[in-house]
């Protein structure tokens, strides 16, 4: 045989058997990266999970390179949208040639967008990680879309109870003839009596959109949920922007319950989204524990 001719390689996940017959619900790989454009240009680093079932009871496996280069000739710097990754799931199915019937992509990344400051003109970057799960199933497809972000709660009750401290100094140290609009003036300038507790809290939004939906209006839904909360953390932050932070912290102050109902209302007012889920983390500053809860549509 000449040495030099070339020979058809073996394909043991074909030719042999599995020694115990089942098929399986994914089998496939995690964390690849490659690069995708978002909302039409905004090029992000993504990773993604890849997977179809072996419906074939009796095959050993599936064929793992055919779906790596699915994937980056589906997505590599190519707008991600709804039917550009309809056509990925379904040549997932194709390239194992009858042994898939189903597949599932999952992509990370992280949306980092420039925020303003809150009254000077600096501005900086906020970063908000972002998954998107992808499910083909008897050629129905659904899409299933996680994003978090970060905001200020301040506790209504401790805001309360500092109230009322300073209106017992008050009382102790002013009467009716011991009052002058500078000494009262100045006694709020330089009394530290109080100061309620807020915390750093986390929101986890998962949307579910209508048939009729193309793309992912991640930055919308953002920006309707920050809008609604009116205390999302802040990037460039000077003087004049921390006493405005706190002006709408003492304005919109919220335990777990009120966040909820709050991201619940602004969800509701985006009328491509089919279903949502919000799940929010209020790190406590009071407690060694946080306080937690869940809402859906």
């Amino acid at each position: 045989m000449d040495p030099n001719q070339k020979r058809e390689l073996p394909d043991v996940a074909l030719s042999e058997k599995s020694q115990f017959e089942s098929d399986l619900q994914w089998v496939g790989m995690e964390n690849i990266y490659i690069p995708v454009q978002v909302e039409g240009n905004r090029q992000v680093s993504a990773q993604a999970d890849i997977f179809v079932n072996l419906a074939k009871a009796e095959a050993k496996g599936i064929h793992m390179s055919r779906l790596y280069l699915a994937l980056h000739e589906g997505l590599e710097n190519k707008s991600l949208e709804m039917e550009q990754v309809k056509k990925l799931l379904n040549q997932f199915v194709e390239s194992q040639k009858g042994l898939a019937s189903a597949s599932l992509l999952v992509l990370r990344w992280d949306e980092l967008l420039s925020r303003k400051a809150l009254l000077s003109d600096n501005k900086g970057w906020k970063n908000y990680p972002v998954e998107l799960r992808a499910v083909q199933t008897d050629d129905q497809c659904r899409f299933e879309l996680k994003f978090s972000l970060f905001y200020s709660s301040a506790c209504p009750c401790s805001a309360a109870l500092a109230r009322q401290l300073y209106q017992k100094a008050f009382a102790k140290e002013f009467c009716e003839d011991n009052m002058s609009f500078k000494k009262v003036f100045d006694w709020l300038g330089e009394s530290r009596i109080a100061a309620p507790h807020s915390q750093r809290s986390r929101a986890d939004i998962t949307v579910e959109f209508k048939e009729n939906v193309t793309n992912f209006p991640i930055k919308e839904m953002i920006d309707a949920v920050e809008e609604g909360l009116k205390t999302p953390v802040q990037s460039a932050v000077k003087r004049e922007d921390e006493q405005e932070f706190a002006r709408l912290n003492g304005e919109n102050s919220m335990f777990v319950e009120d966040a909820l109902r709050n991201m619940k209302h602004s969800l509701n007012q985006l009328d491509f989204l089919k279903d949502f889920q919000v799940k929010t983390h209020h790190y406590e500053s009071l407690h060694a524990h946080d306080a937690v809860g869940s809402i859906k549509k």
